[in-house]
């Protein structure tokens, strides 16, 4: 017969243990269906500016060509965000022959300036000056893609080169950042600087001074070709998975995967955070579905999408 001692030190054990205060669980987020504007031409980025009321969209519009193109084609909407999301103008900037813009992919805003990337310069367009444009050029860029700022500075993510570039608004001495090959979706959140990469299908933490190697969050095996990441405001991230069709939530330990919204080819999402609203341009597919996200499980009536909204063709295109 086997006789089990369990002496003062155990017991002292099993009591901090006891004492320890269990972690809160981690709220799972849902995705309440609010709008599905279509007419769109190749939607790549939504960029929400929340205290302007405003989101902007940027299109590609050369599907037939491919999609990194110079081909003066590209432009930008504009929807009105408030009690609904409508469209104010479907080509609220287009290119014109003084100022082309080319295969439009991420946007950013700083100091009341539109930020675009456009292949391999940037566009900045005055949003309070009647659309003034002027263009940074990036030297050695390749695909440039994604854009974000951390209030400060203004990056882009160069997908092709597989690195992310501070910009120098003089147009010289972009500063470089270490990234993964084919980075494509960066954000910050509270100082961290986060991107995902598109052929290795995996999120990463970055080091906005570049001193430091890309951090894996050792998730690669829940995607397959990573577009867009935004940030919640408790820490959970958003990443659009283009090929994968879906939009997932990663819990902020960097845990847990959860499937938000399964939907065609989601690009570079957009996030508006006083409103809890999730932005989705559909690259494929001419749209923009635009979700309600909640920890409170839906009942099957909210997750009905709605009324498809088409934007009218404008005169002359």
């Amino acid at each position: 017969m086997k006789h089990s001692t369990f002496g003062l030190g155990s017991l002292t054990t099993l009591c901090l243990l006891l004492m320890v205060p269990a972690m809160p669980a981690m709220a799972r987020w849902y995705a309440v269906p609010v709008a599905v504007i279509e007419g769109f031409k190749t939607p790549e980025s939504v960029l929400v500016d929340p205290a302007g009321g405003v989101a902007y969209v940027s299109n590609v519009e050369t599907a037939s060509r491919g999609y990194w193109m110079v081909d003066g084609q590209a432009f930008i909407s504009k929807l009105k965000v408030g009690e609904s999301v409508q469209l104010e103008a479907l080509r609220w900037i287009d290119s014109t022959p003084q100022h082309t813009f080319n295969a439009l992919k991420g946007l950013c805003l700083l100091n009341g300036k539109l930020f675009a990337a456009d292949i391999d310069r940037i566009r900045e367009v005055s949003i309070g000056t009647g659309g003034q444009v002027r263009t940074i050029r990036i030297l050695r860029a390749r695909q440039l893609n994604d854009m974000a700022t951390d209030g400060k500075n203004v990056y882009v993510s160069d997908t092709g080169a597989g690195r992310v570039w501070r910009v120098n608004f003089t147009g010289y001495g972009h500063f470089p950042i270490q990234a993964p090959p084919s980075v494509n979706g960066i954000t910050f959140f509270k100082g961290k600087m986060f991107a995902v990469s598109w052929e290795l299908h995996e999120v990463y933490e970055l080091d906005p001074t570049g001193r430091r190697a890309p951090i894996s969050f050792g998730l690669s095996r829940h995607f397959i070709s990573l577009d867009g990441i935004e940030v919640m405001d408790d820490g959970t991230f958003l990443v659009s998975d283009f090929k994968g069709n879906k939009v997932s939530a990663i819990s902020a330990d960097r845990t847990r995967v959860d499937p938000l919204v399964r939907l065609e080819s989601p690009a570079d999402i957009g996030y508006d955070r006083q409103r809890k609203l999730l932005f989705v341009p559909q690259f494929m597919v001419d749209r923009v579905a635009v979700y309600r996200l909640t920890t409170e499980k839906p009942s099957p009536a909210e997750l009905r999408l709605p009324e498809k909204k088409t934007v009218p063709a404008p005169a002359g295109k």
